[in-house]
């Protein structure tokens, strides 16, 4: 090998060994998380929220910080659900405008939203040198899914135990209207997700 190639390939190793050594910077210039600024963005798996507090205590600040970002996953659940179901009901037609099955349709959505916020999962946290405290949550899409079924699952039985008391027709269009409203917020999901 003469000098000259030599020279290149060693210039070569050196610049991808630069290379490799530099990372995108994951803090911002004060010295705070990324994420303090900028949300993750959302996965298919999961979905990110940050939220921030400054209470008397640095123990009060993180709790509230922590019922903060709870409160925001639990608005986008509920937005996330909500917005499925007036989306299922517009497109099911005046079938589904009944009074009665708009309340059940709410009680689902209610209960969906309730049930689904287990397993909201602290990411990170940052105190601020000013005792400003930030949280980074994670919370499974999953769990929302699940919670769909769960709900789902519970109206289809409140729907065959109302079959056996109410007329047969009834009972069985209910049922049918609940089969079809948990695969299209199944689908919703998996739009949302995308």
């Amino acid at each position: 090998m003469n000098k000259k190639q030599l020279f290149l390939t060693t210039m070569v190793c050196i610049m991808l060994l630069l290379a490799s050594c530099t990372t995108i910077s994951k803090t911002n210039p004060d010295g705070s998380p990324s994420w303090t600024t900028s949300t993750p963005k959302n996965t298919r798996t999961l979905h990110y929220e940050v939220a921030s507090a400054k209470q008397s205590t640095p123990q009060l600040s993180s709790l509230r910080a922590e019922s903060a970002v709870k409160d925001s996953i639990g608005r986008w659940a509920s937005t996330n659900v909500d917005n499925s179901l007036v989306t299922f009901i517009e497109e099911a037609g005046e079938v589904l405008k009944t009074q009665q099955m708009l309340e059940v349709l709410q009680n689902l959505s209610v209960q969906t939203v309730n049930i689904a916020l287990r397993g909201v999962s602290i990411e990170e946290r940052y105190t601020a040198p000013d005792g400003t405290v930030w949280v980074l949550a994670s919370y499974p899409v999953k769990n929302l899914k699940d919670a769909y079924k769960l709900q789902a699952e519970e109206l289809q039985k409140k729907l065959e135990l109302a079959k056996a008391n109410a007329t047969a027709l009834e009972a069985e269009a209910d049922l049918i209207q609940a089969e079809v409203m948990m695969a299209y917020l199944e689908t919703q999901l998996e739009k949302e997700a995308e």
